[in-house]
């Protein structure tokens, strides 16, 4: 049982480590399956595998995150995975309210302080565990949210009744950008075509796009795990292909995205709507090859996140992932109530959990309205709580 752990873990690691600059180890075929199934795998064994070894222990790794104003310090303990997932949007979003990041220090906490109330020295602070665990931290001051939400396209039969789903706005922009581009969707599997995407497409977006945040899947998962049991699509316009998605299809037939990118991340391709048309395109080829959903795969579930904003106009179901992060959770505690705090909390509005689904969460006070211009409009989700920081942080 030892060996099996410790191979896992190796393929684990191999599997979530960022590519931004196209090298990687050598690995054999069969790590990179077991690394991608240690991942995603949506079978129950494996999910259940998976909570047991990220549900261990008493101690947790704790970064602390401060920014250069010195406002909105957060605290992050948990799953190193949320280090690269949760803490960095954080900071991301926290960027427009005290500043870029300006230092990250590293320690240890036990669950037995948290459960207790005993926090770290931040005013936020994020916990990434599975479910079980933050079940069991305190409630006042606090929310529970998915660590993870997948949006899941619903693919209409009807061409017309499709293209009514996306939103007004978004259906008008492709519509001229296609006539402007001539854009049309190829289909290419073959291991030259991935070498193409991945060292020419993906690799330089998410290099340009994203720098040092930057997190994808190695080639060899790509090659051995996810274009095995999937497809490889390219947008041409004219003779030349100049955006892609590496898709995985699932037994069920559940078409996801897995990997994109649009040709050496040239943001002309982004501006001319290349890497928009992507979307549009699979979910066309998916309405007329009997692909009845299109999972356009997982994001944070903060609102004021811009994927979830763009990915929201095709109409989407916000749903848990099928794999182990669908018993993960997010806890979030404010720890210090400042107006640095408040506003930040205002800025970034998020879907928390409620019962066995979402609720869109809106912050107010009687100096901040409610950022309800973000929009959580999606089939399924109801209507958004405006959450009163005043009586939430119980204030005076």
């Amino acid at each position: 049982m030892a060996t099996v752990t410790s191979t896992t873990t190796a393929a684990t690691t191999a599997a979530t480590t960022a590519t931004t600059t196209g090298t990687e180890p050598i690995a054999p075929a069969w790590a990179a399956r077991l690394a991608y199934a240690w991942n995603n795998s949506p079978s129950r064994a494996a999910r259940v595998a998976r909570r047991c070894w990220d549900g261990r222990g008493q101690a947790l790794p704790l970064v602390r995150s401060d920014s250069t104003s010195g406002e909105v310090s957060i605290a992050y303990a948990g799953l190193p995975v949320g280090e690269i997932n949760l803490l960095q949007l954080l900071e991301h979003q926290r960027d427009a309210v005290a500043g870029p990041t300006a230092a990250r220090t590293r320690s240890t906490v036990r669950w037995r302080d948290l459960e207790a109330g005993r926090w770290p020295d931040a005013d936020l602070v994020v916990v990434g565990a599975e479910a079980h665990r933050t079940a069991r931290l305190p409630s006042d001051r606090a929310l529970l949210a998915p660590f993870r939400v997948h949006l899941v396209v619903d693919v209409a039969a009807d061409p017309q009744e499709q293209q009514q789903r996306i939103s007004k706005r978004e259906r008008w922009e492709f519509r001229r950008n296609r006539k402007r581009s001539g854009w049309t969707l190829e289909e290419d599997p073959s291991p030259a075509a991935l070498e193409f995407f991945y060292h020419r497409m993906h690799v330089p977006t998410m290099r340009l796009r994203h720098g040092e945040r930057g997190r994808s899947e190695q080639l060899s998962v790509a090659r051995d795990a996810v274009l095995r049991h999937g497809t490889l699509f390219f947008v041409r316009q004219g003779d030349q292909r100049v955006a892609g998605a590496l898709c995985h299809r699932s037994d069920a037939g559940t078409l996801t995205t897995r990997l994109l990118g649009v040709l050496d991340g040239d943001p002309a391709h982004y501006d001319s709507g290349a890497f928009k048309a992507v979307y549009h395109l699979l979910l066309e080829w998916a309405g007329t090859h009997g692909v009845s959903q299109v999972d356009l795969f997982g994001t944070e579930a903060l609102l004021s996140k811009g994927i979830f904003q763009w990915k929201r106009k095709f109409a989407p179901r916000v749903v848990l992932p099928p794999n182990h992060f669908a018993t993960k959770r997010m806890y979030l505690r404010v720890v210090n109530d400042t107006p640095a705090v408040r506003d930040f909390l205002v800025a970034n509005p998020l879907l928390a959990q409620a019962g066995a689904g979402f609720e869109p969460r809106y912050f107010t006070d009687a100096r901040r309205p409610a950022r309800l211009q973000v929009s959580a409009q999606c089939p399924g989700l109801p209507e958004p709580r405006i959450v009163d920081l005043d009586a939430w942080l119980g204030a005076s």
